[in-house]
């Protein structure tokens, strides 16, 4: 058979390209990359430029095809949301055809990983024209995992945009979920069972690997950082749902019974509620901490520096679907401490072995968990040790890569 002819040709779909920020589209990206790299497989992009981040970026990648148009910022009111969120569909319509359909005979597959914009459905139900698989992912269990994106109470929502979107999500031909967690939603739902396959995220291990004490020095002082003490990390958005409140009160509670401790916020506020934001900054300015608290305030293409350079990592979440910030944190040998909600709990760390987890919403008890590491010497690199073993042998690029070459082939 033609080498050529037996490769594996994808085209991924993205409603966020970089240098913006979103979990699931980070992943994609990085996905791509891999895949462009690898002489078994052809990768085509096609991504909204929502920002207009790509076009003006110094970013030019040849497998990317860029596209974009104008997105309400206000949502309508009453009846009008349903006129607006139709328009919306039909421009995510208008704008996809065209590369979708010029480039048809680059891809076999369209890939999303993340259900829950209406550009990703719309892609596949343009997919399904053209003839080609769709794989389609659950990024944020309440958000598109099937119960959430399936779920109808009024009869009246069978005739709302809502309902034409979910259609489209149902004409994919397999479904991605990322744990067990995810899994057993799509067993309460609609679609065939036979049609999932669970499949992690990855984290790249060699990228993300820890750090000698020379090297995290040396980190420290490049990245502008305190060169002693113990630092705890946030990596993520800035928000409400992932909880950053609750670990600056749990940093508060615990900062003046332990002085060597720091805590580093890295991520974007530009993007988030400025209300909630500014009441971070003034508990932090309020406390006395304004040496103690960092905030980088902007993305960063260098989140594994901050991970060598830091020695614990919290994520105190409400909501999730399988953090990619955790898996990274693990792979980089830190103590990892996050929120007791399934999505972590169940699906990534395993309490007092391999990590640490709190209560959702108790910033005592993420004090307590903190207060726990703090006072024992041994933790700290046992519980690391741990994470790192784990993060190897269950989450890496070749394992999750694999896993995906097994699905394309088994459609």
């Amino acid at each position: 058979m033609d080498k050529e002819n037996n490769k594996l040709k994808i085209c991924i779909v993205t409603a966020i390209l970089p240098p913006a920020y979103g979990g699931a589209e980070v992943a994609a990206f990085k996905y791509a990359q891999r895949l462009y790299d690898d002489n078994e497989s052809e990768i085509i992009v096609i991504g909204w430029d929502r920002t207009g981040a790509y076009k003006k970026s110094t970013l030019n990648y040849n497998f990317v095809y860029s596209v974009n148009f104008r997105e309400n910022p206000k949502d309508a009111k009453g009846v009008l949301i349903y006129f607006q969120q139709m328009y919306h569909m039909w421009n995510c319509f208008r704008v996809l055809i065209a590369p979708m359909w010029k480039l048809r005979k680059k891809y076999d597959f369209v890939h999303n990983f993340n259900s829950g914009f209406a550009f990703n459905r719309v892609s596949i139900f343009i997919a399904k024209i053209l003839g080609k698989k769709v794989i389609t992912e659950t990024s944020l269990i309440g958000d598109d995992d099937p119960l959430s994106l399936g779920r109808f109470p009024d009869w009246k929502d069978y005739f709302k945009p809502k309902y034409i979107r979910y259609l489209f999500y149902k004409m994919a031909d397999r479904y991605v979920s990322k744990s067990e967690v995810m899994t057993e939603i799509f067993e309460k739902s609609e679609i065939n069972p036979d049609k999932v396959a669970q499949i992690p995220y990855s984290v790249d291990i060699n990228k993300f690997k820890p750090a000698d004490p020379l090297y995290k020095k040396e980190l420290r002082r490049k990245l502008n950082l305190w060169e002693d003490g113990l630092i705890i990390l946030f990596v993520g958005g800035i928000n409400v749902r992932k909880g950053v409140h609750l670990l600056l009160e749990a940093f508060l509670k615990v900062e003046k019974e332990f002085p060597d401790l720091k805590l580093l916020i890295v991520g974007p506020t530009y993007k988030y509620d400025q209300k909630y934001i500014n009441e971070l900054k003034n508990k932090i300015i309020e406390s006395d901490n304004e040496d103690k608290v960092l905030l980088t305030e902007k993305n960063v293409d260098n989140v594994e520096e901050y991970m060598q350079s830091s020695d614990i990592f919290v994520l105190p979440s409400k909501q999730e679907g399988f953090p990619i910030s955790i898996i990274e944190a693990m792979s980089c040998g830190l103590t990892v401490i996050g929120s007791d909600i399934p999505e972590i709990a169940k699906a990534q760390i395993e309490n007092n072995i391999d990590g640490y987890v709190f209560k959702t919403g108790d910033s005592e008890k993420l004090a307590e968990t903190i207060r726990q590491i703090r006072n024992d010497a041994d933790v700290i690199p046992r519980i690391g040790y741990n994470a790192r073993k784990k993060a190897v042998n269950n989450w890496s690029t070749e394992i999750v890569d694999n896993e995906y070459k097994n699905l394309y082939r088994s459609i």
